[in-house]
């Protein structure tokens, strides 16, 4: 049994309206809710699952590749004559 108090009546309206509106009891929109909330990984548990399974990221040296891509596309290089 699950009790749950000092719910606001903003919240507690709501859910009744939601219930009500899928044909359910309040209690069994709720255990809906839950049971689908609760079906997905936490946000903690999906990172750490993120990080165990992707490699991790390469460092790049920023200025570097700025520099090269400068160097690449520098208008003076691509067009001599202008």
């Amino acid at each position: 049994m699950l009790q749950v108090r000092n719910l606001p009546d903003e919240l507690h309206a709501a859910l009744r309206e939601r219930a009500r509106s899928e044909g359910m009891t309040m209690s069994d929109y709720v255990t809906k809710v839950l049971e689908r909330d609760l079906s997905k990984p936490s946000l903690a548990e999906w990172i750490a699952e993120q990080r165990r399974n992707n490699e991790p990221r390469r460092e790049i040296d920023v200025l570097a590749a700025l520099d090269a891509a400068r160097t690449e596309y520098d208008p003076d290089e691509r067009f001599p004559n202008r």
